[in-house]
């Protein structure tokens, strides 16, 4: 990779992270439209690039065996034959290849982290932040609006550029410690810039607490006793920093949204973090588990969740959704690989290890490592590997994690064949992901309404690959 598109492929992403939450890219298209086909975009320069530059998985992770490789190989076979057996192949081609091309991100990422290591980490720590700020803008902007106009709002209406909260919820909680890594390990001494980046996390926490996700907070307590259990007093700057702008965070979420109103007598109403809900999760998980029982060796079909008739288009578990979807052998397949992978990370960076390498590689192990942790967690209740900006985000910091764990391996000699490989291979996905998507992407990018199918068979429509998210039959 020549230095300038090595350059090019970092300002590239680092401009879409930024701007994402904020603008429309296409403004005829819906808000998780667009940010579906800004997914689909840094895929498929991703592709591009390995195309036209190639690279091998073991220049990316050095460490990888072949076992690993094989096992990797086997998944995707087993995708392509359930996809054969489901009902609309094409839309499980989709699912398949957007999956395939999210692994080149993840390799792409993993490379430029061997490239530029800590040059990299700020680049991306600062372009969430400064996406992160100009979302709050408009945030607490519609909050004084809705007292100035004396227009009483809930605070979840204040989230812009989703169709639903809950994507935002996702975002957040993948780059929500990442945010910490500033003031863990870029050696920022100033007072002032630590106080100011104090202040943007509380507001950031706040944000968290007005969406009134229970899933997320309790995501994110699990993930502080995990990593805690794991990394002890390694972890504990972190820990410590989370757990003091959690509660500043919900300091102002009360101020904010309890006491101003009450004493205004206007403006936001706040939405109970502990609701009641009649209407949960449960019968969708049921439906999943119906689905493996009818077929548990090859799924339904990747995405075919979505063309029952059950209400939504994914289960809110990804667990369930992989058996249903993918079959058993696949689903096991990938729990295998997670849990070595997992295995393989604490081996290699336990808590005595963490002590004899340099700090920022430390502090940057415990937040991926609680990153990860954390969005494993609420997988299990939402769809946290189904929406576009979260799983380009999953991407990205398992790419982080793959590339620090790569760190002291040095590249091998003799890679043309397997670049190759993966030139033929990354062709082959793109080939796959434009054949599939375009029947669905082109009306949609040129407002032909008339040409978007819409004989859907699910009794109301959630998000999966587009904002209608059940396939139409």
């Amino acid at each position: 990779m020549t230095r300038v598109t090595k350059l090019f492929a970092i300002a590239f992403f680092l401009l879409l992270v930024t701007l994402t939450l904020n603008f429309i890219l296409l403004p005829n298209l819906l808000e998780y439209d667009d940010k579906r086909v800004i997914e689909l975009l840094i895929i498929s320069s991703t592709l591009f690039w390995i195309i036209l530059n190639g690279m091998s998985t073991v220049h990316a992770c050095p460490s990888w065996k072949t076992r690993t490789r094989y096992a990797i190989y086997l998944l995707i076979a087993l995708g392509c034959v359930s996809a054969l057996l489901s009902a609309s192949p094409r839309h499980a081609v989709m699912e398949i290849s957007s999956f395939a091309g999210l692994f080149y991100v993840c390799l792409l990422t993993a490379v430029l982290w061997r490239e530029y290591r800590l040059t990299l980490a700020q680049w991306l720590v600062y372009a969430i932040s400064l996406g992160a700020v100009f979302y709050m803008v408009g945030f607490y902007t519609g909050y004084l609006a809705s007292f100035i106009e004396n227009n009483p709002l809930h605070g979840y209406e204040f989230f812009l550029g989703f169709s639903n909260v809950r994507a935002f919820n996702q975002y957040q909680l993948w780059t929500l410690s990442l945010l910490y890594l500033p003031l863990l390990g870029f050696n920022i001494e100033r007072k002032s810039i630590r106080r100011w980046l104090l202040v943007v996390l509380t507001g950031w926490w706040v944000l968290l607490f007005a969406s009134a996700s229970r899933g997320v907070l309790l995501a994110w307590l699990l993930a502080m006793l995990v990593t805690a259990w794991f990394y002890r007093q390694i972890a504990w700057p972190l820990l410590r920093l989370q757990s003091t702008t959690f509660i500043s965070g919900l300091l102002c979420y009360g101020l904010l949204f309890y006491l101003l109103p009450f004493f205004l007598k206007g403006g936001v109403f706040a939405t109970a973090v502990f609701r009641y809900e009649r209407e949960g999760r449960i019968g969708l998980w049921k439906q999943a588990w119906s689905m493996i029982q009818t077929h548990p060796w090859f799924g339904v079909g990747p995405m075919h969740y979505a063309w029952y008739p059950i209400g939504a288009a994914h289960p809110h578990n990804s667990v369930l959704q992989l058996a249903a979807e993918w079959g058993l052998p696949a689903t096991l397949l990938v729990l295998v690989l997670a849990g070595y992978g997992v295995f393989c990370w604490l081996k290699r960076f336990s808590s005595v290890a963490l002590k004899a390498i340099p700090e920022t590689d430390r502090h940057m192990a415990v937040v991926l490592f609680f990153t990860l942790v954390a969005n494993a967690c609420y997988s299990m209740v939402d769809g946290v590997i189904v929406m576009p900006l979260s799983q380009v985000m999953m991407a990205v910091v398992v790419g982080l994690m793959l590339g620090l764990y790569g760190n002291d391996n040095k590249q091998s000699n003799g890679l043309r064949s397997k670049y190759l490989a993966h030139q033929i291979f990354a062709g082959v996905v793109l080939i796959a992901m434009e054949w599939s998507v375009l029947p669905d992407l082109l009306p949609r990018l040129l407002g032909n309404e008339q040409m978007i199918p819409i004989d859907y068979h699910t009794s109301y429509t959630r998000p999966r690959f587009w904002q209608e998210g059940g396939i139409a039959h």
